[in-house]
């Protein structure tokens, strides 16, 4: 019998509902992984500050009527003393009644002592939606999701394996509401317009990693979960997707880095990033939770300093990198040349050719590309360690700058297709504004979403084979846009003449579509 709207709108909610599409080890006899996606409904944007303020207004001033809910706004971030306690106090905030239970955020309690003793919530808690439905989606036991990899080296001299990278998201309620605003009737979802997370909201990520002390020194005593990973036949090669999981038993995941943004309309961009990285050298820090190493805080993108800035000695000016995750950066003497793009803010177990701000200001309801392609060259300068010193140098500085894209190279050159855009890569984009112009809905630096709603759109399209097959939904098939070019000749030996190609692209949009049938 055919598929029914019916069928497909149950199956929808069935879905919204679903923890994890993996099953656990066989012989696990502890608890699994559940989703919170009670979410609330957002407030109508009726109070004076959320009409009134746009993102830049007043930078390093408090903001004006925010209660001690959100103690951080009223520090300015822009100071290094004022981002560490910005950092500190955004931290205590996602930690407060979260740590004790293991981050299970149903169990967000703590019991007061009143005449009558009560349980009361800190505050609640939520994930975000459809992040099992592909190939990297959630694992059944603390619900992880298949991060960006370390390549061996990258991160330290010692680590010699390609490190998975697994994490979980959490939202408080006013961020939350975004996600029960679309997804109020979870069988039908509706996104028609750009997005934009209200005051007060904030997100934080735990990030794990297959790392073993030997490999990084830092991650001594840190916290472990056990977790489903991806099925990896050679240590120093990382699966590109999670697709096949060691579901033979769970593995050891442990605290690497924790990220967190805030909502915060002194920024140029309407948000607040930072990121932490766990620092086992802290050992006089007696819960392993805590011993956290703030890396930085980043408001904007410095999209005035290119290349040639860089090299004229200018530094960002809108990241605040902290000197002792720096000092450890360099101890660990490992491949990576700065913790974000020449200088900005990212986190240990991210890409340094980007940063913070910049890749998630790219979520929108067509995804844009995330990295471009260059190489790793030595400088004149050493290290302390007796090492040169090494900088990223794009094929492409305007692309880079304009974020075109990661370049691909076929057929030796023939062909080439960039993954593209016609947007700016370290643009200041503000809240709720589109990364690209085209077509695209903004949203407002949720990667989150994005996914989540790539994956919905890629199971709703494809829901009638799926239920016909009765097949998992693997796919991680992201909508982009890309740029086709094709040079004649072979110019596989010719740097000089591929390099004239790069700098003349011409922009052709050719939309890709989610799911199994799409053929280009």
């Amino acid at each position: 019998m055919s598929a029914t709207v019916n069928d497909k709108a149950a199956a929808a909610i069935q879905q919204f509902n679903t923890s994890s599409q993996y099953k656990p080890p066989r012989n696990w006899s502890g608890p699994l992984w559940q989703i919170k996606n009670d979410y609330p409904q957002p407030k109508p944007r009726t109070d004076s500050y959320a009409a009134s303020s746009t993102p830049g207004d007043a930078p390093g001033l408090p903001l004006p009527n925010v209660p001690v809910e959100a103690p951080w706004t009223q520090v300015d971030f822009t100071t290094p003393e004022g981002a560490l306690k910005y950092a500190q106090l955004v931290k205590e905030y996602c930690w407060e009644g979260n740590k004790s239970v293991d981050f299970i955020v149903q169990e967000n309690t703590f019991t007061k002592k009143l005449q009558v003793d009560r349980v009361i919530q800190v505050r609640p808690w939520f994930h975000a939606p459809w992040m099992h439905a592909s190939a990297n989606g959630r694992e059944p036991l603390k619900g992880l999701t298949y991060e960006r990899s370390i390549p061996p080296f990258e991160f330290a001299s010692s680590q010699t394996s390609a490190l998975q990278n697994w994490a979980i998201g959490f939202y408080n309620s006013p961020g939350a509401s975004v996600f029960g605003g679309v997804w109020k009737n979870p069988a039908d979802p509706v996104w028609k317009e750009d997005l934009k997370f209200p005051p007060q909201s904030v997100v934080f990520k735990l990030l794990l990693t297959t790392a073993t002390d030997d490999e990084v020194p830092t991650m001594k005593g840190s916290p472990t979960w056990q977790a489903v990973i991806a099925k990896q036949d050679d240590p120093k090669v990382a699966p590109a997707t999670a697709a096949i999981r060691a579901e033979d038993k769970a593995r050891p995941v442990r605290l690497i880095q924790v990220d967190w943004a805030t909502v915060d309309e002194r920024s140029p961009i309407g948000w607040v990033f930072g990121t932490f990285m766990y620092n086992g050298y802290l050992q006089n820090i007696e819960d392993p939770w805590d011993r956290l190493t703030p890396v930085g805080v980043m408001w904007g993108n410095d999209p005035q300093l290119d290349q040639a800035a860089v090299d004229r000695g200018e530094k960002p000016v809108q990241s605040w990198i902290n000197p002792k995750a720096e000092e450890l950066r360099v101890e660990l003497n490992g491949m990576r040349p700065s913790w974000g793009y020449n200088g900005r803010l990212n986190g240990p177990a991210d890409n340094f050719i980007s940063a913070c701000s910049s890749c998630h200001g790219t979520a929108q309801s067509f995804d844009a590309p995330l990295v471009q392609s260059g190489k790793l060259v030595e400088t004149e300068e050493t290290s302390s360690y007796g090492r040169k010193k090494k900088k990223w140098v794009p094929l492409n500085e305007r692309l880079t700058m304009t974020w075109y894209g990661e370049l691909v190279l076929e057929a030796a050159f023939h062909s080439y297709i960039v993954v593209s855009d016609d947007s700016i890569r370290f643009e200041n984009v503000k809240a709720g504004e589109t990364f690209s112009v085209r077509g695209a809905l903004s949203a407002d630096y949720s990667l989150q979403f994005t996914i989540g709603w790539t994956n919905y759109n890629t199971w709703s399209k494809t829901y009638k084979d799926q239920a016909k097959d009765k097949t998992k939904t693997t796919l991680l098939s992201l909508p982009t846009r890309r740029v086709v070019f094709r040079p004649q000749g072979d110019l596989a030996d010719d740097a000089e003449a591929r390099q004239k190609i790069l700098d003349s692209i011409r922009v052709e949009d050719v939309p890709r579509r989610a799911g199994p049938d799409f053929t280009w």
